[in-house]
């Protein structure tokens, strides 16, 4: 597709488009974005470093948190902040993160960001994160978003589906939810086809059907969902529609399984980095393989399990930066996950480039028929009869079709009357009266990846 032409908010003007506020702004950071990334390295640094030092500084002087746990190492801030002395910035865990509460908060995020609003994390690795974001920040959501659409270079006249996770009474099946445009991200600056999404907790034969239904060129979901579709497919003889790119986003994509996506829905696939912490991470390569950092949205860091830098191909801990936070800075956070850096990319991109992203899988729950399909634990509802119990963790273990373990670490215990409560509303979201047995730690470890799943499948292991 050739460069899209932008909307023009002035009456019969179309070419040269005359653009309104929001696409003007956006804009004007595609330009920027499309500046920054042919830079040097050693240029790219030098403005991320800059940026970093705003955003250390201000975390200092107005986070309590940060305040707090640099005097206690003994840190003092230097004349001049460089990616060197920032690693020597102790690093930050989920748990600590957590645990700091409303500490972690600017007492004076800057105004000129806009009013600050607060979110949760998915709880997906089994412990939700609160933090707050400022209008900033999500336009750099929006920036990166679009930057990957442009990259991959989509036709917006295309009709773009999502089969992603939902709270129950959202997109749910059979006809899930349809809008006229591609959303924020696109439809401010350019005209766009239809839009659909789908609560992933529709079987997949629900799923299929919906998409005959749609036809969509584009469809977006997490791997597991795309291959449990595909065998799906597969096991009943069904053809799968035919669409022109996968998206995929949440999980660890393996290269095996890209294969298999590839081959099953012969569509390209091209698989998306972010979390909800700090929005885009990594996008995909348009032109070779490998995933290029954001390094104008975050910093961010592969170390050892003693916090040192990795080589390239030695796969290690992901700690992240923001750069554009200043209601909730991240620093040297610890996100869970691990990934390896590889070699610059033959496009000639200065971005940096990873070249595996070692994610966590979302496992799906197997039910007594054969089926699969994607969870819906729902911390806040499983545990609604037992609200003392002070939840900090919990996992849920399918062990064999007819065998599921929840494991739960707690300030607390539930009364037999209490358990039952929690064993039938996790029944009632996992869609099948499973036998449910409760396990009671003080924490719960990670697996080898250093997350923690808040579903686990050794059914099909």
């Amino acid at each position: 597709m050739s460069a899209p032409t932008p909307l023009s908010a002035i009456p019969f003007v179309g070419f040269l488009a005359i653009p309104g506020s929001q696409a003007n702004l956006q804009l004007a950071l595609q330009f920027q974005l499309g500046q920054s990334q042919w830079l040097p390295p050693a240029d790219l640094d030098a403005l991320q470093s800059a940026q970093l030092e705003r955003v250390v500084r201000h975390a200092f002087e107005t986070v309590p948190y940060y305040a707090e746990r640099f005097a206690a190492a003994g840190i003092r801030l230097p004349a001049k902040i460089d990616h060197a002395f920032l690693r020597t910035l102790p690093i930050s865990t989920r748990d600590e993160l957590q645990l700091a509460g409303d500490r972690l908060t600017s007492t004076r995020p800057p105004k000129e960001h806009g009013p600050v609003q607060f979110a949760t994390t998915s709880g997906s690795t089994g412990k939700p994160l609160r933090f707050a974001r400022t209008a900033v920040t999500h336009l750099n959501w929006l920036v990166f978003a679009l930057r990957d659409h442009l990259w991959h270079r989509r036709d917006f006249r295309g009709r773009h589906c999502a089969i992603r996770f939902a709270l129950p009474g959202i997109a749910e099946a059979p006809h899930g939810e349809i809008g006229p445009n591609w959303g924020e991200v696109v439809a401010p600056i350019y005209a766009s086809g239809p839009a659909a999404r789908l609560n992933s907790a529709a079987s997949p034969a629900e799923q299929l059907d919906w998409l005959r239904r749609q036809a969509p060129d584009y469809l977006l979901s997490a791997p597991s969902n795309l291959l449990a579709l595909a065998a799906h497919a597969a096991n009943t003889g069904e053809t799968l529609p035919k669409i022109l790119e996968l998206r995929t986003v949440g999980e660890k994509l393996t290269p095996a399984d890209r294969r298999r996506l590839r081959e099953a829905w012969q569509a390209e696939v091209v698989d998306i980095y972010t979390c909800e912490e700090a929005g885009y991470l990594a996008l995909e390569c348009p032109s070779h393989e490998g995933y290029h950092v954001q390094s104008e949205n975050v910093w961010l860091e592969v170390v050892d399990d003693e916090g040192n830098p990795c080589a390239q191909g030695r796969p290690g801990r992901v700690l992240l930066t923001s750069l554009n936070n200043f209601a909730t800075p991240l620093i040297r956070y610890e996100i869970g996950d691990h990934a390896e850096f590889g070699p610059p990319c033959p496009c000639g991109r200065g971005l940096p480039v990873l070249s595996w992203i070692h994610g966590r899988t979302r496992n799906r729950v197997t039910l007594p028929d054969g089926s699969t399909r994607f969870p819906r634990i729902g911390e806040g509802e499983i545990f609604a009869s037992a609200p003392e119990l002070k939840v900090r963790q919990y996992v849920c273990v399918q062990h064999a079709v007819d065998d599921i373990e929840l494991l739960v670490a707690a300030d607390g215990r539930p009364t037999p009357e209490q358990e039952r409560s929690i064993a039938a509303a996790l029944q009632k979201n996992l869609g099948h009266p499973f036998p449910i047995r409760f396990s009671f730690m003080d924490k719960i470890p990670r697996n080898p990846n250093g997350k923690l799943e808040i579903f686990i499948s050794h059914v099909h292991a």
